[in-house]
């Protein structure tokens, strides 16, 4: 058998290896590319059959020291908050939380930005600088989110769940319910809260009150004024005002149900709001 030159051998050998290399990149090559690709998938944060199932909401924001929770009571929203120490308890607004509820349970399109928890702290998902979401079904957790922080450019904001470590990045309104929201975002807005009144009573003035109060009147101090008012749902009313400052802090009690009586909230209003509601309940004796 012939033998080749000792040169043309090594010319071969470096050709073989130089083929094998291409052969093992371009096989390598498809993985190396998935590698690269951001996964996503089409997802909701709360199945949407379990939304009627709802029993409690917990929104807890270390940023803003705050925690609102909202149970649900014979069909309507009760809240109370950390600020009073979870003794205060005020009527939610309905609409805006069955409007949260609706966003949780909207799907979307989730990418993946990370999946390790050295990233948390950077994308504001950690414990500590996280919005910390929890729904509830009779005291069991149905969805435990922590929402980072939000990218204005594309609206979208990071989050992650509580059972896994990887961090997503999504387009959703839930921000426009969990980022620098007060107490009183989520309390209903009118002096005569929309859970005492029944559908013809609806329609009123609209007064609106102002911010949640978390102050309680000395006793040695007297309301300026107290009124009572019965209403046509079978509910009764009774307001004490307080003089503060340039404004009237007003303390309602109600009866006629068990939901009714838990309400314990306080509440601020101008004094041309005062002098409206005042009208307004003795007109209607």
């Amino acid at each position: 058998m012939r033998k080749l030159p000792a040169n043309k051998a090594y010319l071969v050998f470096y050709a073989f290896d130089l083929v094998l290399l291409i052969v093992v990149a371009v096989f390598l090559l498809p993985f190396s590319k998935n590698n690269n690709v951001q996964k996503s998938k089409k997802a909701a944060f709360i199945d949407p059959e379990q939304l009627k199932e709802v029993t409690e909401i917990r929104i807890l924001d270390k940023n803003a020291k705050c925690r609102v929770s909202m149970y649900r009571m014979d069909g309507k929203w009760m809240g109370t908050d950390s600020f009073s120490n979870d003794s205060l308890y005020w009527p939610a607004d309905d609409r805006t939380v069955e409007n949260f509820l609706s966003e949780m349970s909207r799907e979307c399109l989730w990418t993946k930005k990370a999946s390790n928890v050295t990233s948390w702290k950077k994308l504001g998902v950690d414990a500590d600088n996280a919005v910390e979401v929890d729904l509830r079904i009779d005291s069991k957790t149905a969805a435990s989110l922590f929402f980072g922080y939000a990218d204005d450019l594309n609206g979208e904001i990071y989050f992650r769940t509580s059972k896994e470590s990887t961090v997503w990045q999504a387009k959703t309104a839930v921000e426009n319910f969990i980022y620098e929201k007060t107490t009183s975002f989520w309390a209903d807005p009118y002096l005569i809260p929309l859970c005492i009144r029944n559908e013809g009573e609806r329609i009123d003035s609209g007064l609106r009150r102002g911010e949640l109060a978390y102050i309680k009147p000395a006793e040695h101090i007297k309301p300026v004024k107290i009124l009572k008012k019965a209403f046509d749902s079978g509910f009764t009313g009774v307001y004490s005002f307080y003089e503060k400052d340039d404004q009237i802090v007003v303390i309602p009690e109600f009866s006629g149900s068990d939901y009714a009586e838990l309400i314990s909230y306080r509440y601020t209003i101008s004094k041309w709001t005062y002098e409206k509601f005042i009208k307004q309940l003795e007109e209607s004796k």
